[in-house]
């Protein structure tokens, strides 16, 4: 049997090393950090090979005492913390004294630093953990730390480091956030030797998203300004115009501090929620500001990773701050010339903010202006719309009911299972619609209804299926939120089950209720189910169910909100199809209930209903007008 033993330590400080120090992203966050600390306002990173070979940061920060210099070194010596109880009021990024330590430890690392006070600065090298040389140095007031030979001294754990490329890449996505994170600070990024983006020290976080990514990631942004009792969240989101297939530009800030929130990028799809296509994710850069005390950054020793006091409360503010600026404009898509004619039919997300140069002169002013423009209620007004002879009969109708055949379902009136938190898709009061107000020219294809606005300005394309879809999805949501969901009684069916999913059923019988379903016990592992809502009158049962009954084997009660995705989806059953041929009623119809919806711009899977084209686009793709 082996001997228990202290281990020395140099490998106690490989072991501590391997925490802290994952890939060189890891060495650059730790070093830009100090910086930021040390109240610079210029900082410099500098790589080479992925940042295998050679990592240096710079800044003109305070510095470091003479005296202070191998103290920092050391492990578990900090300038940022005294005790235990400073963890509950952190404002600085660092704090935990392992960072240096461990870098040093499975590097070659070289300090130049220089304080106001001194006239000379000091270098010191240190290899592996053990200083090699220490002397005075003429220097700028400031500090660079250069690392080469990362993991020379641990075999096994550069062997795992990727490839340039991928190290790159990596290091590429850190160095943004962190310039976002701090828009007083001048960030220069040198990668082989080339600079690949410099940012502007300002006071407008707009200008360093500007110089860090593209025109149409820019010309998106909504503004977030949201502030309650507990958390203060400001910064920019997009529009529906914009939008990318990972989640890799949701960049969030808790206290200045960049972090990764798995949870929190749920809810903050939960404010897109039926807006974006499936598998489309939003670009957001939220700031938010809370009491120290309130969160835990003590979680990991990246300190990427936080905890929040009241986790749910946090969240979903975070939902209402988004949505509030979401739907506090005109979100209708709009089709430029660009899109059409000059670029091939790519991904809107294929571009990166390297491929482009920076482009610090934009301004918020123009896109403003265009969302603040005032829009009149939608007033249908006929301009010869062809008769199609078809059956006169309102295909409309089919939604209205007979009284004997429906009952408004009643709330349970002692349900404090959970709470629905339906926030997102409550209706809110307005006094006009966000369409404007549009003459209808014709349809094309039997599915697209063309109109033009009454200044005739604007040409307007609008799906008849995906806005149909719309319609019934916020009819049915709407009775949800009010609790006073349509329900037809029907002829009982039973519905065979496996025992895991009789269970599911069974002990989710309150949820169905609520949903408008009502099922009971029938024994033998099957149920029996007695009503459903009007909406889903015409939709096979057993659809319906099961779509409810898998729904809520992936949730959880803290986002059960999220069990409406698939019913969702059945909205859209009784729905006009593309190609039916509509009557000029039923087109006056179905744009008056258009214009009653809260968001006539997408149908519940995020598809556009309206696409808008200006004359100005127009004349251009003709060449009526040059530029």
């Amino acid at each position: 049997m082996a001997l228990i033993h202290l281990l020395d330590n140099e490998t106690i400080n490989k072991i501590a090393a391997g925490e802290v120090i994952e890939s060189p992203k890891s060495i650059v966050k730790e070093l830009v950090e100090n910086s930021i600390d040390a109240g610079a306002d210029e900082i410099t990173v500098e790589i080479k090979n992925g940042g295998k070979s050679l990592i240096r940061i710079s800044d003109n920060g305070k510095g470091i005492e003479k005296d202070q210099v191998e103290s920092a070194f050391k492990r578990h010596c900090t300038s940022k913390i005294s005790s235990s109880d400073d963890l509950n009021s952190l404002f600085t990024l660092g704090f935990r004294g392992e960072a240096l330590a461990s870098i040093a430890a499975v590097s070659k690392v070289e300090v130049i630093t220089r304080t106001n006070e001194d006239i000379y600065g000091i270098k010191m090298t240190i290899d592996g953990g053990e200083i090699t040389s220490k002397e005075d140095i003429g220097s700028p007031v400031g500090t660079t730390i250069t690392v080469t030979d990362l993991f020379y001294n641990v075999p096994a754990r550069k062997k795992f480091l990727k490839s340039d490329a991928s190290e790159s890449s990596s290091i590429n996505e850190i160095v943004v956030s962190l310039a976002l994170s701090k828009e007083y600070i001048s960030f220069k990024y040198i990668n082989n030797n080339n600079v690949a983006f410099r940012t502007p020290k300002t006071n407008n976080f707009i200008n360093t998203i500007s110089s860090l990514y593209e025109k149409d990631l820019y010309n998106s942004l909504i503004k977030i300004d949201y502030k309650s009792d507990v958390v203060s969240i400001t910064g920019y989101t997009t529009n529906l115009n914009y939008y990318r297939g990972n989640r890799k530009q949701q960049i969030v800030f808790v206290n200045g501090r960049v972090i990764k929130h798995k949870r929190m990028s749920y809810f903050i799809e939960a404010a897109y929620y039926t807006l974006l296509p499936k598998n489309k994710y939003p670009a957001c850069f939220l700031k938010i500001e809370i009491a120290p005390a309130l969160v835990d950054v003590n979680v990991h020793p990246a300190k990427t990773e936080v905890r929040f006091q009241n986790e749910e409360m946090v969240l979903n503010e975070i939902k209402r701050a988004i949505y509030s600026a979401l739907y506090s404009i005109s979100i209708m898509k709009e089709v430029k010339k660009e899109t059409l004619l000059h670029e091939p039919a790519k991904d809107i997300n294929s571009s990166s903010i390297f491929d482009r140069s920076s482009d610090t002169t934009n301004s918020l002013d123009g896109l403003e202006n265009k969302f603040s423009e005032e829009i009149e209620n939608i007033k249908i007004t006929e301009v010869g719309l062809p008769n199609k002879g078809i059956n006169e009969k309102n295909i409309f109708e089919e939604a209205i009911f007979k009284e004997k055949d429906i009952h408004l379902m009643e709330s349970p009136k002692s349900y404090d299972k959970f709470e629905f938190e339906q926030e997102t898709f409550i209706k809110a009061e307005k006094d006009e619609s966000k369409l404007p107000e549009l003459s209808i020219i014709g349809i094309v294809m039997d599915t697209y209804i063309i109109c033009e606005n009454l200044e005739k300005t604007c040409m307007f394309m609008i799906d008849q299926h995906a806005a149909h879809e719309r319609i019934n999805y916020e009819r049915f949501l709407n009775q949800y939120n009010a609790r006073e969901i349509l329900i037809q009684e029907i002829v009982p069916q039973v519905i065979d089950l496996s025992y895991d999913d009789y269970e599911t059923a069974i002990s989710n019988v309150e949820i169905f209720k609520y949903l408008g379903i009502s099922i009971e016990n029938f024994g033998n592992n099957a149920i029996l189910i007695n009503s459903i809502p009007t909406i889903f009158k015409d939709s096979i049962l057993k659809d319906v169910f099961y779509s409810i009954l898998d729904s809520l084997k992936e949730v959880t009660k803290s986002n059960l909100d999220f069990v409406l995705e698939k019913i969702i989806k059945e909205a859209c059953v009784k729905s006009v199809k593309s190609g039916d041929k509509l009557h000029t009623s039923e087109v006056r119809a179905l744009l008056n209930d258009l214009r009653m919806t809260d968001n006539p711009y997408t149908c519940p899977h995020g598809r556009p209903v309206i696409i808008k084209m200006t004359r100005y686009e127009i004349e251009k793709m003709f060449e009526r007008i040059q530029g």
